[in-house]
C-alpha cells in the first residue's frame, strides 16, 4: 500500500496517474498480473521509446516494479504492480506531529548478533573475512559494513533515545532497505523479516526475493554480479493506533506499549526467527550499497 500522511507528498504520484496510458498500463497488470514491454507497445500503438518513459513514471511513482528476465527471445523487461491501495491522509498534519528528531546507524553498528550461513558482510572496499563463517560479525572491522545477510537469526541494534523527563513519544520509525538472502540468488525467494523492540515483536515485511536484475545504484564497481544488488525501502512505524510496515497495519503494539522513557535503551532487532511462515533469510542494505546509500534511519516523534 502506498500511504501519504501528507497530501503535498504525493506529486510523482499524481504525475503518474495523470496519463490514459498509464492509467490502461496499471489496467492490463491488474487483469493480467505480469507483462513486458513490448506488449503494451503493441497495445497501445505508440513506440517503444515512449512506452519506457510512461513505465519509468510509474516506477519512479511506487505503482510499479520492473524486472529482467532472459529467455529464447532474449533480455525482457518485466513489469508488475507494486502497490494494491493508495492512501491519502488529508486529515493528519505533519506539522502537528510534535518534535522530530533523526539519527542514522549503519548497518555494522548492531550490539548483538546470532546468525546462521549463509551469511556475509562487506565494507566498501571489501568483503569482511569469508563468505558463510558467521564468526566474520565479531570482527573489529564490522563496524564499517555497507551490506550484511544470512540465512536465519538476528542483528540488533542500539537506537538512540531522544526523550526526556518532560516529552511523550508519539511515534517511533525506521526505515531500511531490504531484501531475501537467497543461495546465489532468486527474483522470487520469500522471506518473513521480522520487527522487534526491546524484545516485543512489532511485526514483519514479507520479502519477495533477492534482486539482482540490475546494479544497486550505490554499490561499489567491484561488487560481485551473483549476489543481491539492491532491495525495497521498508518503514515501521508504532504510534498511538498500532504497528504500520510500509503504511499497513500489521499489529495493535502501540508506542506506549513499548514503555520507553528517558535514559532507556532502545533496542532494535532485524530478525528471520526460525519459525517464520517464509525463512527466506535477509540482506541489508547500507551505506554505498543499494539503492538509497543510507543505512538504519530512526526518527522520534514526541
Amino acid at each position: 500500500m502506498i500511504y501519504l500522511k501528507d497530501f503535498k507528498d504525493g506529486k510523482l504520484l499524481y504525475e503518474a496517474l495523470d496519463s490514459e496510458v498509464r492509467l490502461g498500463i496499471l489496467d492490463e497488470l491488474l487483469h493480467h498480473g505480469e507483462l513486458n514491454l513490448a506488449y503494451f507497445a503493441k497495445r497501445f500503438g505508440i513506440s517503444n521509446g515512449a512506452i519506457t518513459a510512461h513505465i519509468k513514471k510509474l516506477h519512479e511513482a511506487g505503482l510499479i516494479e520492473i524486472t529482467t528476465s532472459s529467455g529464447i527471445r532474449g533480455t525482457q523487461k518485466i513489469c508488475t504492480l507494486a502497490t494494491e491501495k493508495i492512501v491519502v491522509d488529508f486529515v493528519s498534519r505533519p506539522e502537528e506531529e510534535g518534535r522530530v528528531e533523526s539519527s542514522h546507524i549503519d548497518v555494522g553498528q548492531y550490539v548483538d548478533y546470532d546468525i546462521r550461513p549463509t551469511c556475509g558482510l562487506a565494507t566498501w572496499e571489501k568483503v569482511i573475512g569469508k563468505f558463510d563463517d558467521p564468526a566474520c560479525f565479531s570482527y573489529p572491522e564490522r563496524i564499517k559494513a555497507g551490506i550484511l545477510w544470512f540465512s536465519r537469526g538476528f542483528v540488533e541494534y542500539l537506537v538512540p533515545n531522544y526523550l526526556t523527563a518532560e516529552s511523550e513519544l508519539k511515534e517511533l520509525r525506521f526505515s531500511v532497505e531490504l531484501a531475501s538472502e537467497a543461495p546465489g540468488y532468486a527474483a522470487y525467494y520469500p522471506s518473513d523479516i521480522f520487527f522487534s523492540v526491546n524484545g516485543v515483536r512489532l511485526g514483519s515485511f514479507l520479502s519477495k526475493g533477492e534482486f539482482n536484475d540490475r546494479t544497486g545504484s550505490a554499490n561499489p564497481g567491484w561488487w560481485y554480479g551473483n549476489l543481491g544488488q539492491y532491495g525495497k525501502k521498508v518503514r515501521v512505524a508504532v504510534n498511538r493506533e498500532g504497528t504500520y510496515i510500509s503504511g499497513v497495519r500489521v499489529s495493535d503494539v502501540t508506542c506506549g506499549q513499548l514503555g520507553l522513557k528517558a535514559g532507556d535503551q532502545i533496542r532494535l532487532r532485524i530478525s528471520v526467527p526460525d519459525d517464520a511462515p517464509n525463512c527466506g533469510g535477509v540482506t541489508i542494505f547500507g551505506r554505498g550499497f543499494g539503492d538509497y546509500d543510507e543505512g538504519i534511519v530512526c526518527q522520534f516523534v514526541y
